[in-house]
């Protein structure tokens, strides 16, 4: 699990906080079948990630630290989210799995121009 981004201490608690509860319900409900997983979606190109210019120092600290040296595209989740609610992933339950380009082997983004 990798949520190291400086300035971001309730948001990273808050994901933490999130993925035990999932993995705690795939435990206790996968008698019954159910399954369930959690997506980290990494940087990818949204309205929200549209507030950080692409000429900024948090911009290219985000290319900078992504070994495939892009941003992801909504199609890229989607794709991950598509096979999980799938048949093909009926033995999966209770993974947190990346769609980040591997930003997730390296430290979080440099928000310091943002804070005043």
């Amino acid at each position: 699990m990798s949520f190291r981004h400086y300035y971001f201490h309730a948001y990273c608690a808050g994901k933490a906080g999130i993925e035990a509860m999932m993995r705690n319900a795939a435990d206790e409900y996968g008698k019954e079948g159910l399954r369930f997983n959690a997506i980290r979606p990494g940087f990818i190109a949204t309205e929200i990630m549209a507030g950080i210019p692409e000429d900024s120092d948090t911009y290219l600290s985000y290319i900078e630290n992504t070994p495939m040296n892009d941003v992801g595209q909504p199609e890229d989740v989607a794709e991950l989210a598509r096979f999980l609610i799938g048949p093909e992933s009926r033995w999966i339950t209770g993974q947190c799995i990346n769609v980040d380009g591997g930003h997730s082997l390296r430290r979080g983004p440099d928000f310091s121009s943002f804070i005043a």
